[in-house]
């Protein structure tokens, strides 16, 4: 059976209530090389930063997440407002001693009045941290379980995008492993051409012949790159079915990928064979792309 493939992009959501407080949980993933968790929370709830790293380190390898906390007081315990009616009147008064010197109005609004710092604060709420714990991590774990159903249905489009494109490269390096069977023969034929446009009438010599195209054939060889192709390929599909985060041996897999179609496109002296190539380089870039959204 093949195991979950999982994406490292994906939102979840999570919201549970006491007599007290309701706490909502929201998570935002995208990806990065490393688990990378950011959290946003009430003041009085980061002291249980730790907890929810830890909780999203236990389902989650790789990603950058954004973990935002809202709480929500239902006992009318929330912050309250307060107004420093003096520094407002002081403010007020300074204002329209102003205006009276330079001769305007003192149009100054409750708005305005507010806005000034220190008019208008918020006492916040007393949260019993350790008591609400349980709440804020019973939040979590339901926005963990739906960000990971998400990750995980994004990983197995991921997956058969990716398992298609190797079928695609299976093809194309037996393509070209079939044009370069042939090549000497077509290198033997141009090279009698070649000979025979250099020297007329006259024989050309079998063995000098033989060697020449045994050195170019030599050259350009590529039947090591085409099982080594081969091989990347089968790994490939085994780790597409293995368990756990797969996207770093992937990645490392691709550049093997690369290094082969670029010696196979250094190598060419064949028009077929150079097309084969291109076309092999063309779908492994767009597997690379795939696989760095892999967790």
């Amino acid at each position: 059976m093949t195991s979950p493939c999982y994406s490292m992009t994906g939102f979840g959501r999570g919201e549970r209530a006491s007599d007290v407080a309701r706490v909502t949980v929201e998570l935002r993933s995208v990806n990065h090389r490393f688990l990378d968790v950011q959290v946003k929370a009430p003041r009085a709830l980061l002291a249980l930063e730790p907890a929810i790293g830890a909780a999203l380190r236990e389902r989650l390898e790789r990603g950058r997440v954004d973990v935002f906390v809202r709480r929500d007081a239902l006992d009318g315990g929330g912050g309250q407002a307060r107004i420093d009616a003096a520094l407002a009147g002081s403010i007020l008064q300074a204002a329209q001693r102003a205006a009276q010197d330079l001769g305007i109005a003192a149009d100054l609004s409750m708005a305005d009045l507010l806005a000034q710092p220190g008019v208008l604060s918020v006492d916040e709420p007393v949260v019993d941290a350790d008591g609400e714990a349980p709440l804020l991590l019973a939040a979590l774990d339901d926005a963990i379980g739906e960000l990971v159903a998400m990750r995980e249905a994004e990983g197995g489009r991921l997956r058969d995008d990716i398992a298609a494109r190797l079928t695609t490269i299976e093809a194309e390096v037996l393509a070209i492993t079939e044009r370069a069977a042939v090549l000497p023969e077509r290198l033997s034929s141009r090279v009698h051409k070649r000979l025979e446009a250099l020297l007329g009438d006259a024989d050309v010599d079998p063995a000098r012949l033989a060697q020449e195209v045994a050195i170019l054939a030599d050259k350009a060889a590529v039947d090591e790159e085409m099982t080594r192709l081969n091989s990347h390929v089968a790994q490939a599909r085994e780790l597409l079915a293995a368990e756990g985060g797969v996207g770093r041996k992937l990645d490392f897999l691709v550049q093997e990928f690369h290094r082969e179609a670029n010696t196979i496109a250094s190598k060419s002296a064949d028009d077929a064979i150079s097309r084969g190539a291109l076309a092999l380089k063309s779908e492994i870039e767009k597997i690379r792309e795939q696989v760095a959204n892999l967790e």
